[in-house]
């Protein structure tokens, strides 16, 4: 976890201009970072002075943008902690003013509301502090206090409604069976999306009697929507592509997607056609799109062996010299012999268009929502396409009486990671493979 604390410049209308980001990385340090950056607006030298702030400091400060990257080196794979939603959005702001999307869900630990109008940690620093606010040491006390307030509970303020999490709502209505829980604030926004095996089991963890497992604000969650699944695997599914979908503020998993990687075709400076693996989108590549470079691997191993081509050329062999179908399978190859390349270069075309004109569909049948029904999910070429529910009862033809029921959706890291061992779960005569060549 990486705790952090703007501290800002009250200027008149721009009420908020921050100035300095601390923070402490839990685990690395037992220090906290302070960072000074220039006020990104003019602001008087009369509001410096009532700050008690050193304006010729800040003003030789440099730009927020050359701290970024500093800053996201940082952040990379951690939780970024906040004491509330508008240092959030303070940061958030300030890495949109530099173009960078600083897409991510934090977590916020505390939540204004009627009976806690002032953050706990705020009111422990004001009794037992004499550093003035803007200051450095300031901001140094504040992260750490962060760090305790997460892991010792006693610091926790009695009325915390997140610390005694209402017995809500009747877990005797919901099932003992999978599916995808909602909770909704009073406009009936969804502010937190969750999957269970058994929904009744997972409600009953969230809301008993001294469960303090994660950052939700129990007491902004007016009601509770469940749709059962029949199965696991589609409640995995159905959780991720709703958390991208809604971005929930107390979701902090699964928000983004990473880049895909691609399998591109381009050509070496001796005009031989080769493969390049890389994350950008490029019109002339393979259909494909790969969440791992293990699947990428696993893709162009196959398409070299099936075609016969250079592993070297396509991008599975990193040498100077020729690949190993030369130097160990004492093999011909367009990489150790120049007068092949108008030849290799014809098959490589030929197998380029085999490849991307091939189609797998299959039908995975899973558990459905209850006894009379299946649950399916359909792939093209291993990669997700959808799910859907059928009855049991309903006369099945054709494929397509299966794929009229389909739900698309759209294929993405998480939906890859989630699938990644489907046919290990699925019996083999609960695959239907419809087409493959």
């Amino acid at each position: 976890m990486v705790f952090i604390y703007i501290q800002t410049i009250n200027a008149g209308k721009r009420a908020d201009v921050p100035y300095r980001i601390t923070l402490k990385t839990e685990g690395l340090s037992e220090t906290s970072m302070s960072f000074n950056f220039r006020p990104e607006i003019s602001i008087s030298k009369r509001c410096y002075d009532t700050h008690r702030l050193d304006r010729l400091e800040l003003l030789s400060a440099p730009p927020f943008c050359d701290i970024a990257d500093e800053l996201i080196d940082l952040f990379r794979n951690q939780q970024l902690v906040f004491s509330e939603a508008l240092q959030f959005r303070l940061l958030k702001s300030q890495f949109k003013t530099i173009g960078y999307n600083f897409d991510i869900r934090p977590k916020i630990l505390f939540h204004p509301n009627d009976k806690l109008p002032e953050h706990p940690i705020s009111a422990l620093l004001g009794q037992n502090s004499k550093l003035h606010e803007q200051s450095v040491a300031y901001a140094s006390d504040y992260v750490m206090l962060m760090a305790r307030y997460i892991h010792e509970p006693a610091l926790k303020n009695e009325d915390d409604p997140r610390s005694q999490p209402e017995t809500f709502p009747d877990l005797s209505l919901y099932k003992m069976a999978p599916g995808v829980y909602y909770f909704l604030d009073q406009k009936e926004a969804v502010v937190y999306v969750g999957k269970a095996k058994n929904i009744r089991k997972r409600l009953q963890s969230h809301f008993t009697q001294g469960s303090a497992q994660n950052h939700i604000n129990y007491a902004s969650i007016n009601s509770v929507h469940v749709d059962y699944t029949g199965n696991d695997i589609l409640a995995q599914l159905i959780e991720s592509a709703e958390i991208k979908k809604l971005k929930p503020i107390y979701n902090t998993q699964q928000i983004i997607d990473p880049a895909p990687y691609i399998i591109n075709k381009a050509k070496t400076a001796k005009g031989i056609h080769k493969l390049q693996i890389t994350r950008k989108d490029i019109k002339d590549n393979m259909p494909e799109r790969y969440f791992n470079r293990g699947s990428v691997k696993h893709s162009l191993e196959q398409f070299c062996s099936k075609y016969g081509l250079c592993r070297k050329h396509c991008g599975l062999e990193t040498v100077k010299g020729p690949c190993s179908n030369v130097t160990i399978k004492q093999q011909q190859c367009v990489c150790a012999d120049p007068t092949l390349i108008n030849a290799y270069n014809d098959r490589f075309e030929t197998a380029f268009e085999h490849f991307k004109n091939k189609k797998s569909r299959k039908i995975y049948k899973l558990k459905g929502r209850h006894s009379q029904e299946d649950a399916f999910i359909y792939t093209v070429n291993d990669i997700y396409e959808g799910y859907g529910f059928i009855d049991k009862q309903e006369p099945i033809y054709t494929p397509n009486d299966i794929l009229g029921h389909l739900i698309a959706q759209h294929n993405n890291y998480d939906t890859s990671r989630i699938l990644d061992g489907l046919k290990k779960q699925v019996p083999k005569d609960d695959i239907l493979i419809l087409s493959e060549r």
